[in-house]
């Protein structure tokens, strides 16, 4: 039996500046189909045309909430540790990030989002991880 994945990439959530800014982040292609055991690497992109913007972050929606899977500051990719040899990024957070998928599992399957954000010396290095509802995003799954 051949089980088939579907990873969805359709949708982005624009940066702290509002919608204005959503117009400036790409992200790209619709939709991806592999096999149990695949990897997606380097095919879902997002980039953005944001000055003064350093980071790309990249969720997953989990039922009606979108999990942090990690981001990339400048060069510098930040994994989650629960998707840590799993998941990892590419690229460069002023312009482009690769979102890569090893191994993927039926559970793999799913809506991915990428948002572009400005990076602030008097916050953490590490992003916050929270969970955000489809209300709070405006984002539902069909």
């Amino acid at each position: 039996m051949i089980s088939v994945v579907f990873i969805f990439c359709f949708l982005h959530m624009p940066g702290n500046e509002g919608a204005s800014d959503a117009r400036r982040v790409v992200q790209t292609p619709p939709f991806i189909t592999r096999r149990t055991g695949e990897s997606v690497d380097s095919e879902i992109n997002c980039s953005h045309s944001i000055t003064n913007y350093d980071l790309i972050l990249w969720y997953k929606q989990e039922k009606h909430n979108l999990e942090l899977l990690g981001y990339i500051n400048v060069d510098f990719p930040y994994p989650e540790d629960d998707v840590r040899g799993k998941i990892s990024f590419k690229g460069n957070g002023r312009k482009h990030s690769d979102l890569q998928v090893s191994d993927l599992v039926l559970n793999d399957s799913g809506v991915y989002f990428c948002a572009a954000s400005r990076h602030s010396a008097a916050e953490s290095t590490r992003v916050k991880t929270k969970t955000l509802s489809s209300r709070q995003t405006g984002c539902s799954a069909t």
